[in-house]
């Protein structure tokens, strides 16, 4: 019980951590304070994933403890139920001797009792008695034969008796072996409850401690889920502050006329959907366009811009962003490394990075978002 209340502790102590989510205000910041702020939530994510595996190898560990002991368990309980089947059999052979002894014990006492009352009668008549017997008889021969008669029946009697005595002795020290064999093994059948029972308790305080650690790993969860909501918020901002601090210059036409930013790689893998993240297995919006490229495939501006973003961004890795005027913005993320800088004027299908795989990403691509007025649209509608 003392490990269970450690246990429950430390899960409260976790629980009260994790449920100090910081909230983020985007109103009236400078695209400085904006930025540290996103940075702040990528810190914040990257703990939390941290926590997450540290809670999730912890959760590993105690499960496999936990089969362990199941196994264990499973094992006791095994050797119960042998117990117990052992203890069932001796029960029976108790019964049954019992039985047996009730059974000799009146066989015994008819067997005594007729030859009490063959003495008795003998007794009453006295010598006359068996002289009767004896003068009855008709011949030298008869007489020999009635008294070996008289004699055999009184040692038949006896010896009946005695073997009757013998008979009841056996099964009486029969069964006082099988009660103390049977108390034996009532100790070993009550040792193997508590062992069961000591063992149970430990596999369900593993169980509680397992339960612990999903639950944390849930508000990890929702911790992230958060951030990324707020990082978006953030983001969105960023791209409205970039957008109206910009030079007022208009590179982008309209009417669908982005150019694509992956030259020679026309696959969509993941497109302005709702889909299940592959890296939280969450429901998610995905905000632009996956474009699957070999490692260090040039990434191109999809219009002539100026460059408001250029750095590590939280999910997204590497990531550019270009401001094409007119509240129109493009974002290129998870490159392997990046070539455009703040500041700089990009024209159409020039490189500003190169593919890659950073931020949370299963594989080497591009990930394309056009925002409009801060907001995520879908890139189809501008390509």
């Amino acid at each position: 019980m003392k490990k269970m209340k450690k246990y429950i502790c430390a899960a409260l102590a976790a629980a009260v951590a994790i449920t100090a989510i910081p909230t983020y205000s985007t109103s009236a910041a400078t695209i400085s304070e904006l930025q540290q702020k996103r940075k702040n939530l990528a810190s914040s994510t990257e703990k939390a994933k941290q926590e997450i595996q540290s809670i999730k190898n912890k959760q590993l560990s105690a499960e496999q403890e936990m089969e362990a002991m199941d196994k264990v368990l499973n094992s006791i309980q095994a050797e119960l139920d042998a117990a117990t089947e052992d203890l069932n059999i001796l029960t029976a052979q108790l019964a049954a001797a019992e039985a047996e002894l009730e059974e000799a014990t009146k066989k015994r006492d008819e067997q005594f009792e007729l030859l009490g009352s063959r003495m008795r009668f003998l007794q009453q008549k006295g010598s006359t008695g068996y002289l009767e017997i004896l003068f009855e008889a008709e011949s030298f021969s008869d007489l020999f034969l009635r008294m070996q008669y008289v004699n055999d029946i009184m040692g038949y009697d006896k010896e009946i008796l005695d073997e009757l005595q013998k008979t009841q002795e056996t099964i009486q020290a029969k069964k006082e072996e099988i009660e103390e064999n049977h108390a034996e093994q009532e100790e070993v059948v009550k040792l193997q409850q508590e062992k069961l029972a000591e063992q149970q308790e430990i596999v369900d305080e593993k169980k509680a401690l397992v339960a612990s650690y999903q639950n944390d790993v849930k508000k990890y969860e929702q911790m992230i889920a958060a951030n990324e909501k707020a990082d978006k918020e953030v983001l969105n901002q960023i791209a409205k502050q970039s957008s109206s601090s910009s030079s007022s210059k208009v590179y982008y036409t309209g009417n669908g006329s982005l150019g694509w930013p992956v030259p020679g790689y026309s696959r969509v893998s993941s497109g302005f959907v709702t889909r299940v993240s592959p890296i939280t297995g969450k429901t998610e919006s995905h905000s632009g366009l996956d474009i699957p490229a070999a490692y260090g495939t040039p990434i191109v501006a999809a219009e002539a811009g100026k460059v408001t973003y250029s750095g590590w961004m939280n999910g997204y890795g590497y990531t550019i962003i270009i401001d094409h005027g007119g509240g129109l913005s493009t974002l290129y993320g998870h490159n392997s490394s990046l070539v455009a800088r703040v500041g700089q004027v990009v024209s159409r299908g020039q490189t500003v990075a190169k593919c890659g795989s950073t931020g949370w990403s299963t594989g080497n691509h591009c990930h394309f978002s056009v925002l409009k007025n801060g907001a995520y649209v879908n890139p189809s509608n501008y390509l």
